[in-house]
């Protein structure tokens, strides 16, 4: 098997807002993401702004963004969304 990337997460939070982007290198992962974070949609019944990024044929940024998340429920669903996504932890930005 080749040299295969795992999926990146890079997460940013601030008072209300909180962002979760998703980096994918195959169609695979790139279904995944968006099957599971669609599924969670709706299980959670929160609606987050999604933002797609295409990087290539196959590969791209998958954004999720929650502008007035008062009651933190974003943070559940990125965990949960993490999981199943066989996501570890996130990338560290700091710059």
């Amino acid at each position: 098997m080749g040299n295969i990337k795992c999926i990146k997460a890079h997460h940013e939070m601030e008072e209300r807002y909180i962002r979760l982007e998703l980096e994918y290198f195959n169609l695979e992962q790139k279904e995944l993401i968006f099957n599971t974070s669609n599924e969670l949609i709706k299980k959670y019944k929160i609606y987050p702004t999604k933002i797609i990024t295409p990087r290539g044929d196959f590969e791209g940024e998958f954004c999720l963004e929650f502008h007035d998340d008062y009651f933190r429920e974003a943070e559940e669903f990125f965990d949960e969304l993490l999981e199943k996504l066989g996501v570890k932890e996130c990338e560290n930005d700091d710059v």
